[in-house]
C-alpha cells in the first residue's frame, strides 16, 4: 500500500464536483480505505474515518518494533476493521535524530449484508444464464410432447406452491420494501439540502448590518468565498436567470442550466412557498437541487438560492445502491429459507401418503399388508389406521369370497356333470326297460333269433353311452386339474408333428404341414403342448361341412417382432367358420357350436398356452374357414435364429 498525500489535495484544485471528473482522478482509495500516519506513535496526519485515536496503541508499537509490519482483524465499536501497519524508521530532517513512523491503512471488514450482496449478484447473474436455457428446455419439450407432464409428483406441487407463493410474497415485499428505501433516500436528500439552505441562511444573517434584510446582504456578499466557507456549492437565481454560481465553469460549459428549473419556479413564485426541490440530470447522471427563496420587504422571492447534491450525490447513489442490494439479499435468503422449509414439509406429507399408495399397490397385487404406523396425532395417521383397518376387512372379504366362489364353482361343476351325464343315462334307461321287456314277451324259439338282435344293438348302444360317459368325465377332469406339469425343452415343431401323426386316421385327407426349418425350443410340458394342437386339429376337422372337400394346413415359424421372440403357429381350415354372434365364446367353458362334446376342448387350450405366458386367439370368415394362432415365448437360449445365436439377455 502506498500513500500519496498530494492526491488527496486535488479536489481543492479543480472547480469540478466529484462526480464529473474521470474514475481515478482522486487516486485509488478501494474499498473507501483510511490511511493514516503517525510518528512516534502520535497521529500526523490522516484521511477517512476510520482512524479516531490520536496515538497508536502501545501493544501494535511493541509489535510493529520487532516485526516491522502488521496485519489485524479489530473491532472499533459496533463495527470490524482490517488493518495494516508498516513501521518506517528514519532519520529527522532537523535534527537527524531516528524517528518512527507507521502508515497505517484500515477498511471496514466483509459482514453477513455483503455476503447477501454478492449472494444476490450471484443468483441474479445465475438467473439471466438459465432462464433463457429454461425458456428453450420448455420449448424443445412442449414440442416433442413431454409438455404437460402426464403425471406430477404431488412433493412437487407442493415445493412448487410454496415458491409461487414465496415468489410472489417476496415481491411484494420488495417493492414495497423499495418505496420505503427510496420514500426514506428521498426524505434524507431533502433533510440535507434543507440543512446546507439553514447554514447559507445563517451565515448571511451573521452579515447583517442594522437589520439589513437577506437579500441587500445576498447582493454584497461574494458568491465563491460564502460557498468556500460553508463548503457548499451554492447558486444565486434572480427570477429566472442565474446571477451567481460558485461553479462558474460549469455554468460556461453548460453543465448547469442558467435558468431557475419551471418546477422551481411555479412553487417559489406562483405557489409562494419558501422550499423546494427538483431532480436534475446531467446526461445521464441525476442529481438533486434544493432551492429556498430570499424575500424582499414586501414578502416576495426577490432571489432564489440553490444548492445541488452534486459533490455527494455519488455517496447518496451507493448508500441507496447498498441498501437496496441488502434488502433484495435478504430477501433472497428468505426465498431459500421458505424453500427449505417447503422441502422438509412436502417430505414429511409425502411420506405417510407415499406409505399409502405403497399399501394400495399391495391391495391391487392381491397381498392385504398393513402399513406401519405413522407418528402423527394428525388426519394422516387416522387415515392410516382406516386404510389398515380397510385392508383387515378386505382380506377377510376376500378369504370369504374365495370360500364362496369354491363353493359356486364346485356347485357348477356338479351342475354341469349331472346336466352332461344325465343326457346318455336316459337313452342307456330306456333301452335297458326295452330289453327286458322284450326278453319278457319272447315266444319260445320263433322269436329268439329277434331278440338276439335286439339285444346285439341295446348293448352295442349302452356301451357308446359308457364310453360317452368316460370321455365327460375325463375332458372335466383335464379341465379342472391343478396345472402339476413338468416342464422340459421341447421343439415345438416335432410336438406338431406328434399331433398329427395321432389325428391323421381321423381326418379323411393330407394335413399339411409348413414348419420352420430351424428348432423352436420353449419350456413346456410335452403332452400338455401336444394337447394344444390336438384340440385345436379336432376343433378344425369337425368345423368342416361333410359336403365340402377338407383342407387343414398347420404352420410354424420364429416371430422376433415382439419384445421376446416367440413361437408363431397356426392351425387353419376350409369349415364353415365361426358366425359372429358365438365369437366372444369360444374360449367360455361348456360352450360348444357341436351337439356332442362338453364345450372344454378349447378352454383347456387356451388355460394351457396362457399358463405357458403366451397368447392364443382366432381369425375366422364365415363360409370360408378359421385360423386358429398361438404365440409361446421361446427359449432364446436353445434356439438359434437363421442370422446367428439368440441374444441370452433378452431371456
Amino acid at each position: 500500500v502506498r500513500a500519496e498525500p498530494r492526491v488527496l489535495l486535488r479536489e481543492t484544485l479543480t472547480p469540478f464536483p466529484r462526480a464529473l471528473v474521470p474514475a481515478g482522478f482522486y487516486g485509488n482509495l478501494p474499498g473507501r480505505l483510511s490511511v493514516a500516519v503517525f510518528r512516534d506513535g502520535a497521529l500526523l496526519r490522516s484521511t477517512g474515518d476510520d482512524f479516531s485515536s490520536y496515538r497508536l496503541p502501545d501493544d501494535i508499537s511493541a509489535e510493529l518494533r520487532s516485526r516491522g509490519e502488521l496485519w489485524r482483524t479489530e473491532a472499533l465499536g459496533d463495527d470490524d476493521f482490517y488493518s495494516y501497519y508498516q513501521l518506517r524508521q528514519s532519520p529527522d530532517a532537523i535534527a537527524g535524530v531516528p524517528v518512527a513512523t507507521v502508515i497505517a491503512v484500515r477498511a471496514r471488514s466483509i459482514n453477513v449484508f455483503d455476503h447477501l450482496y454478492n449472494l444476490l449478484r450471484l443468483t441474479f447473474g445465475g438467473l439471466v444464464v438459465g432462464i433463457p436455457i429454461y425458456l428453450l428446455g420448455i420449448f424443445l419439450r412442449r414440442r416433442k410432447g413431454l409438455l404437460p407432464a402426464p403425471r406430477v409428483r404431488f412433493r412437487d406441487k407442493i415445493l412448487n406452491a410454496f415458491l409461487g407463493v414465496g415468489v410472489i410474497m417476496i415481491a411484494l415485499m420488495g417493492v414495497v420494501g423499495l418505496n420505503v428505501v427510496t420514500g426514506e433516500n428521498e426524505r434524507e436528500i431533502e433533510g440535507r439540502l434543507r440543512q446546507h439552505l439553514d447554514r447559507v441562511e445563517r451565515s448571511l444573517a451573521l452579515e447583517a448590518r442594522g437589520g439589513e434584510m437577506p437579500y441587500r446582504i445576498l447582493e454584497r456578499v461574494r458568491i465563491d468565498s460564502l460557498s468556500a466557507r460553508l463548503g457548499l456549492d451554492i447558486n444565486v437565481f434572480r427570477e429566472s436567470e442565474l446571477v451567481a454560481s460558485s461553479r462558474p465553469q460549469l455554468v460556461r460549459d453548460r453543465l448547469i442550466d442558467p435558468r431557475l428549473p419551471i418546477k422551481a419556479y411555479e412553487a417559489l413564485y406562483v405557489d409562494g412557498l419558501k422550499f423546494t426541490r427538483t431532480e436534475e440530470k446531467i446526461g445521464s447522471f441525476e442529481y438533486t437541487a434544493g432551492f429556498r427563496s430570499i424575500p424582499d420587504e414586501e414578502g416576495r422571492a426577490h432571489y432564489v438560492i440553490s444548492v445541488p447534491t452534486l459533490p455527494e450525490q455519488e455517496e447518496i447513489e451507493e448508500e441507496r445502491a447498498r441498501t437496496v442490494a441488502y434488502l433484495f439479499g435478504a430477501l433472497l435468503l428468505l426465498v431459500m429459507v421458505v424453500l427449505g422449509t417447503a422441502s422438509l414439509l412436502a417430505n414429511a406429507l409425502t411420506r405417510p401418503i407415499a406409505r399409502l399408495r405403497d399399501g394400495i399397490d399391495s391391495v391391487a397385487r392381491g397381498t392385504f399388508n398393513r402399513i406401519r404406523q405413522i407418528d402423527t396425532r394428525d388426519e394422516i395417521s387416522e387415515l392410516v389406521d382406516s386404510f389398515n383397518t380397510m385392508q383387515d376387512q378386505l382380506g377377510e372379504s376376500r378369504r370369504r369370497l374365495a370360500r364362496q366362489e369354491r363353493q359356486l364353482a364346485w356347485r357348477e361343476m356338479a351342475r354341469q356333470v349331472a346336466h352332461e351325464i344325465k343326457n346318455p343315462l336316459t337313452p342307456m334307461k330306456l333301452s335297458v326297460q326295452h330289453l327286458r321287456r322284450s326278453f319278457e314277451e319272447r315266444n319260445q324259439e320263433e322269436e329268439e333269433a329277434e331278440f338276439e338282435g335286439l339285444f346285439e344293438r341295446i348293448t352295442g348302444t349302452l356301451t357308446e353311452q359308457i364310453d360317452a360317459l368316460a370321455r365327460i368325465a375325463n375332458e372335466f377332469s383335464t379341465f379342472a386339474r391343478l396345472p402339476q406339469r413338468v416342464e422340459e425343452s421341447i421343439d415345438v415343431n416335432s410336438v406338431v408333428e406328434e399331433a398329427v401323426a395321432l389325428m391323421q386316421a381321423e381326418a379323411e385327407f393330407d394335413i399339411d404341414l409348413q414348419l420352420a426349418e430351424e428348432p423352436l425350443i420353449v419350456q413346456a410340458d410335452r403332452e400338455e403342448a401336444r394337447r394344444i394342437f390336438i384340440n385345436l386339429i379336432k376343433n378344425a376337422l369337425q368345423s368342416i361341412p361333410e359336403d365340402r372337400d377338407g383342407r387343414v394346413a398347420i404352420t410354424t415359424r420364429r416371430d422376433e417382432s415382439a419384445t421376446v421372440p416367440v413361437v408363431h403357429a397356426t392351425v387353419s381350415d376350409n369349415g364353415a367358420g365361426i358366425p359372429e354372434d358365438v365369437r366372444s365364446k369360444i374360449f367360455v367353458p361348456n360352450f360348444s357350436t357341436k351337439t356332442s362334446g362338453a364345450g372344454l376342448g378349447l378352454a383347456i387350450a387356451r388355460k394351457s398356452v396362457e399358463d405357458l405366458q403366451g397368447k392364443i386367439g382366432f381369425d375366422t370368415s364365415v363360409g370360408h374357414g378359421t385360423t386358429f394362432w398361438v404365440r409361446i415365448p421361446l427359449d432364446v437360449e436353445l434356439s438359434v435364429s437363421p442370422s446367428g445365436p439368440a441374444d441370452e439377455t433378452l431371456r
